[in-house]
């Protein structure tokens, strides 16, 4: 038999890799997960609030979502246009530099 995912499981091979996640109220924020506890609290390092059209909204940094608040987390991937502009951006960069996506 094949074991199905459970939602923990996901969020555990997301961890350190970008996700977007809606809160009540509608807003929507993009970051790296960087951590979550059982109650779903979250902790997002360098999040970015997006609008309605997915364009950045606002830059906010770190920050602690409460879990009660979360609608949804997606783990996202990098389109292919953003992987090759990374490529020619990651021979330019200092070391301990970080990326963007």
């Amino acid at each position: 038999m094949v074991s199905k995912p459970k939602p923990l499981d996901v969020l555990n091979k997301a961890l350190k890799s970008p996700v977007i996640v809606r809160i009540r109220g509608g807003r929507e924020f993009r970051g790296t997960l960087e951590g979550y506890d059982l109650h779903m609290n979250l902790v997002l390092s360098d999040a970015e609030e997006l609008s309605n059209d997915a364009a950045v909204k606002n830059f906010t940094g770190e920050i602690l979502m409460r879990g009660d608040n979360v609608v949804y987390i997606s783990p996202t991937t990098q389109r292919e246009t953003e992987k090759g502009e990374d490529a020619s951006k990651s021979k330019v960069k200092e070391a301990g530099e970080k990326g963007t996506w």
